[in-house]
């Protein structure tokens, strides 16, 4: 939100510096983004203030941390009674209010010099007469607005709807836009805007226009975050309509505008308000209690209250009533937040924690982890995660027995219902993939979790690092024990690794004369050996692929 400094002046009698309260803001209410003599953009990233989204918001804002007076009261709205423009609304969830109001005798011309300055200073280029008002409206009062030329509407007949299969709307940016699921105001023919985003071509105001359709509406906030996305139509409207707005912030706008265009000359001939116009008070319980555990200092009551009054709260004992303007308030800790940031966050003392500080973690196993990765990636291989489960063609292929394997009793799919025994076989999977993708040469690890069965326990859940190769060799495991060597930080001429032949090959897994376990040191840390090549051919790959499982807890 980009604030004009002179346009907060007009609303606001500041009785400090603007370079004072360009300081204080940050300690009392937001950060800013950058100031300039003209203006202070204000950094909304990360605040749920729609508020702050208007002048009067920031002038209330400012008028609570600074102790200076408010230029504005909040007007009771009253509209003649006059004839309607005819308004359907088809989904009363995603446009709760509509209202329209017919203006007529206008002469769009040259906006006022202290328009365009207002205008320029928000960051917004000045249109016209007509178009300006809305802005100058939005701006102000946070609430948007959309101006229709008349002659652009069939029969003055105004729909709010979805849009339809295969509909299309051109865009007053000239751009021809498919429509999917989008709200729009239509009507009986054609699409006339996307609503809370940006209006039609069709009804655009011109040199010519002389009677509008004034529209001030609510449209449900993901509807059109969702619409301003899918187009890539980030505009100012659309961001106020996604903060939400309030109902009689709405009726404050419409009542403005059309005395902004009634002073231009024009007419009001309609007005249609559609929806329940009432904003529901909100009142939430504040004990004095909780305000003094959360903020960690003793702010008498008497302080407390002053500080919510300032901000537009009324207390009575432990009920505060919200601000309409306040949407953001809904709980007792959102309060007790609005206390402690005008009490001051900078005055609230340090103190020493109590009780005793927490033990260090052990960074042993994740720097082990780290460290291991980093050899790994620096021999060449390439690091990959996959899921914690086998596929089902992964069991059917390698003829595992799902009764040696862990069961998910809520599985998402019947492809995630037997959690993985060992690494390897996940690995095969993916330098199939690569093969079809056109790799020759592959090295690949990954460092996971398996989970191993006991009979009368839970399971047993262990670390392993996993290495598949295929190389084009005829023995790639040749390479492979010396990768293992290296991550031992042992010489490969030297015999780093004992290796075991392993006899106990069930299932023809692994290569008859090139399955070995590996000892270490006298301690068995895991095996090597080359995956038989009629499994490695059901994966679809023809040449010699060996793997290596080892433990990490072994290695460490």
């Amino acid at each position: 939100m980009r604030v004009s400094i002179s346009w907060l002046k007009e609303l606001v009698d500041l009785n400090i510096s603007i370079e004072k309260l360009i300081a204080l803001l940050p300690l009392r209410s937001i950060s800013i983004k950058e100031a300039n003599p003209d203006s202070i953009e204000l950094d909304m990233k990360g605040y749920n203030r729609a508020d702050l989204l208007s002048m009067r918001g920031v002038a209330r804002e400012v008028v609570a941390v600074t102790n200076s007076k408010l230029n504005l009261s909040d007007e009771e709205v009253d509209f003649p009674n006059l004839p309607k423009v005819k308004v359907t609304v088809e989904n009363e969830n995603l446009c709760p209010v509509y209202c329209v109001a017919k203006i007529e005798n206008l002469k769009v011309e040259h906006s006022l010099d202290t328009w365009v300055k207002k205008l320029s200073n928000s960051g917004i280029r000045s249109i016209n007469s007509v178009a300006d008002v809305t802005n100058l409206i939005m701006l102000e009062f946070g609430q948007p607005m959309h101006a229709f030329d008349a002659r652009g509407v069939k029969d003055e007949y105004i729909i709010v709807r979805r849009s339809k299969n295969k509909e299309r709307i051109t865009t007053l940016d000239g751009k021809t836009r498919d429509l999917e699921d989008d709200l729009l105001i239509t009507d009986s023919l054609n699409a006339l805007g996307l609503a809370g985003v940006m209006g039609g071509k069709d009804s655009e105001i011109t040199d010519s226009t002389t009677t509008i359709l004034l529209e001030a509406a609510i449209f449900d906030p993901v509807s059109i975050r969702k619409t301003a996305q899918r187009h890539g139509l980030p505009s100012e409207a659309a961001k106020r309509f996604q903060h939400g707005l309030t109902k009689t912030n709405l009726l404050q706008a419409l009542s403005a505008a059309i005395k902004m265009y009634e002073q231009m000359g024009g007419k009001l001939t309609a007005i249609t308000l559609v929806g329940n116009l009432e904003d529901q008070p909100k009142i939430v319980e504040l004990t004095q209690e909780k305000v003094n555990s959360l903020i960690g200092v003793n702010i008498p009551p008497e302080q407390v209250k002053d500080s919510l009054q300032k901000l537009g709260f009324s207390m009575q004992n432990q009920e505060v009533t919200v601000p309409y303007w306040r949407l953001d308030i809904n709980i007792e800790e959102d309060l007790i937040e609005e206390v402690a940031r005008m009490y001051g966050y900078e005055n609230i003392p340090p103190q020493e924690l109590r009780g005793k500080p927490p033990e260090k973690v052990d960074q042993i196993f994740p720097n082990f982890i780290y460290n291991l990765k980093k050899i790994l990636a620096d021999l060449g291989l390439t690091e990959i995660q996959t899921y914690s489960f086998y596929s089902s063609k992964t069991i059917n292929d390698l003829r595992f027995t799902i009764y040696d394997l862990i069961k998910i009793s809520n599985p998402i799919s019947s492809e995630t219902e037997y959690m993985r025994d060992n690494l390897w076989p996940n690995l095969l999977e993916v330098v199939a993939k690569n093969i079809k993708n056109g790799f020759k040469d592959i090295a690949i690890f990954e460092i996971g979790k398996v989970y191993i069965p006991q009979k009368e326990d839970l399971p047993k859940e262990t670390y392993r690092v996993s290495i598949s190769l295929m190389n084009g060799s005829d023995n790639p495991m040749q390479e492979l024990y010396m990768i293992a060597c290296k991550i031992l930080n042992e010489d490969p001429d030297d015999s780093c690794l004992n290796l075991v032949p392993n006899d106990l090959n069930p299932l023809q897994l692994f290569h008859p004369k090139r399955n070995f376990l590996a000892d270490y040191q006298g301690k068995q840390i895991g095996m090597i050996a080359e995956i038989h090549p009629r499994l490695v051919n059901k994966f679809g790959v023809e040449q010699r692929v060996a793997v290596l499982e080892v433990e990490i807890e072994a290695l460490i």
